[in-house]
């Protein structure tokens, strides 16, 4: 029963695809276009992380960000062990 709900909230997020989301293809959305984006670095108050992927790359990252926070919602953090 789990792993069926599970499956179907990774399939409803993989549907909800920027090019999907309006129920019609956007003009200009291009998975092939370049973006690049600056993080901060963990520890350090001045250093940046430039990190350049296509936009369908960027998508796929939050798609797995979103799914990996679903499964760590429905499963539980994996507390101490020992």
């Amino acid at each position: 029963m789990r792993t069926v709900s599970l499956l179907t909230a990774v399939a409803l997020c993989a549907a909800a695809s920027p090019a999907a989301a309006a129920g019609k293809p956007k003009k200009n959305y291009d998975p092939n276009r370049l973006i690049c984006q600056s993080r901060g670095v963990i520890g350090s108050r001045l250093q940046r992380v430039r990190e350049c992927h296509t936009a369908q790359e960027w998508e796929d990252l939050r798609m797995q960000e979103r799914v990996g926070l679903m499964r760590k919602q429905y499963n539980g953090a994996p507390g101490p062990r020992g």
